[in-house]
């Protein structure tokens, strides 16, 4: 732990998740003194983490290198890593959601960053920022060091049903546009049999420089404010500075990088955002006492505009599939063999997080606009309700997204003990996102006859009004997938919360570098989008006159 006190930055980066850490090491590769603080502790080894299964002792690995692992995070009787005042799952911890998500890893498509997405005009060619990504954070869809593919049997079963239905096996990153009736092996930002991902790339860069801080277990209530002037930062640790305030070198910049959650959070308890929102900080005897005065209040539509797929899990049996116990046996007593092997070099089973095939499929909706499909496959099942009898060692799960182009919108805000949450739900708002789930999931069980030995056990029973029943019984908070974007969404003045180098309008010296700058939901699962997205605004601000 460094002490910070009578110290000052050039920038202050709050938060270390794929957002952050890039540009937080952008920002210091470029020579300006960087504070990255993350509100949660280390991870894996490298970042000084210990919490590990009795079966890795001896070597230097944790829960969160072990991609075998990733199911425990969900099972397992911990919950330090998941933030305690945020309504969804997120993660508290040195990488953020990108230390706890399954690591699949898509490239961003052209079409992702277009002004028909939401993007302003001047980030269109985001082709060299994300090539540099994908310099220092290669993809792979073999990520055992022996580069042999293991528990593959659900990518085969899944692989001929689609066949069926007329799709293509691709290599999924080789061509990033193509994402119609295609499917692949999962693509990861897995590296050497490890979680990889920022922490295992950009934060090893930007720890070997003198010139950057990273400081955990540090929690930014609100930024400190002088009208339109940022001058530092208010944590909840007072040995960092006065009043807990750490400060910023004249002309310095504060970045928010604490997801669309946790950034909207520091917004509204820095008087940035609806005044329902603000009027809640308002009401609290501690925060308010930060507040600036009413006249400095910014009005923005900080937590608009959120987007989430909305997701559903179809349970399967085959003969052909290990369902390898539903991962519940891989963090106290897991197969010997496979630990055996993943201890002595990174490979097999453990090399991987459990999804094993993705697909995509546009559907052309009642309303002329088209929408993306997105499914994923993996052994085992998460939660089984089913009255059809089954082999449950067969059983695995096909959860299907609804991606690129949904229309539904929600709202992120927070509540009167300032803990964040969905303040409207995003998910199936209107009949066009709603029908086109429905129609994806009619195309799979109908399709489920043309695979010997296949069944679908959930829904358990394959008809469109079972199908009907299935969404509108389902629940709509159980379909969150915390791919949260747009809360913060860049664009316009008057119709959103950053301008095109990604500045909180109303200030001289605040930006947003995370999810919730990206207008609508990109075609997979978003950490790739999230961290191509940084390396362009990492550009844009370095480039923006009048800085440190």
């Amino acid at each position: 732990m460094v002490n910070l006190q009578a110290t000052s930055y050039d920038y202050i980066v709050v938060g270390a998740g794929a957002g952050g850490i890039i540009v937080a090491d952008r920002l210091s590769e470029a020579g300006k003194s960087v504070l990255l603080i993350e509100r949660g502790g280390p991870s894996t080894w490298e970042t000084g983490g210990r919490y590990a299964p009795d079966w890795t002792e001896g070597q230097e690995l944790t829960l969160f290198d072990v991609p075998g692992l990733f199911e425990s995070l969900f099972a397992e009787n911990g919950t330090f890593w998941w933030c305690d005042d945020i309504d969804a799952l997120s993660g508290c911890m040195v990488g953020g959601g990108t230390a706890i998500n399954g690591g699949l890893y898509f490239i961003p498509r052209d079409a992702d960053f277009t002004t028909d997405a939401g993007w302003p005009s001047s980030w269109t060619s985001h082709a060299p920022y994300t090539a540099k990504l994908e310099e220092r954070l290669p993809s792979t869809d073999a990520p055992s060091t022996d580069g042999l593919r293991y528990l593959e049997q659900v990518a085969d079963v899944v692989g001929e049903l689609l066949d069926s239905q007329g799709y293509t096996q691709v290599t999924i990153n080789d061509d990033p546009n193509n994402k119609d009736k295609v499917y692949g092996y999962s693509a990861f930002d897995l590296i050497d049999g490890k979680r990889g991902g920022p922490v295992a790339s950009y934060l090893r860069t930007a720890t070997a420089r003198s010139n950057f801080v990273l400081q955990p277990f540090t929690n930014v209530l609100n930024v400190v404010r002088d009208g339109s002037t940022i001058t530092g930062v208010k944590t909840n640790d007072t040995s960092l500075g006065l009043d807990g305030i750490v400060s910023l070198n004249e002309n310095g910049r504060v970045i928010l990088s604490a997801g669309s959650m946790g950034s909207s959070r520091i917004l509204f308890r820095s008087g940035i955002g609806p005044s329902d929102m603000i009027e809640l900080v308002q009401g609290d005897v501690t925060a308010s006492a930060n507040l600036p005065t009413e006249a400095d209040w910014i009005s923005l539509p900080v937590g608009y505009n959120v987007s989430d797929n909305p997701s559903i899990n179809l349970v399967f049996t085959h003969p052909d599939v290990d369902s390898y116990n539903n991962w519940a046996d891989v963090w106290t007593s897991p197969r010997t063999a496979d630990t055996v092997q993943y201890l002595a070099n990174r490979s097999g089973v453990f090399a991987q997080t459990s999804p094993r095939l993705n697909f995509w499929r546009a559907y052309e909706g009642d309303d002329g606009t088209t929408r993306w499909l997105q499914g994923t496959a993996r052994p085992g099942a998460g939660s089984l309700t089913t009255s059809m009898d089954y082999n449950e060692t067969q059983i695995f799960t096909i959860t299907l997204y609804l991606s690129t182009g949904i229309t539904s919108r929600g709202r992120i805000g927070i509540d009167s003990s300032l803990t964040a949450l969905a303040i409207k739900d995003p998910w199936l708002q209107n009949d066009f996102d709603k029908n086109t789930l429905l129609q994806g999931i009619n195309d799979i069980a109908n399709s489920v006859g043309n695979v010997s030995g296949l069944t679908l056990i959930m829904p358990d029973n394959t008809t469109d009004a079972n199908a009907m029943l299935t969404v509108n019984n389902y629940g709509t908070s159980s379909m969150c997938s915390n791919h949260w974007v747009g809360a913060n969404i860049i664009g316009d003045e008057g119709a959103a919360v950053v301008d095109e180098n990604t500045k909180v309008y109303g200030t001289d010296n605040l930006f947003i570098v995370d999810a919730s700058i990206i207008p609508s939901l990109p075609i997979g699962n978003p950490q790739g989008a999230i961290m191509s997205t940084a390396e362009q605004a990492a550009a844009k601000i370095l480039a923006l006159a009048g800085g440190p």
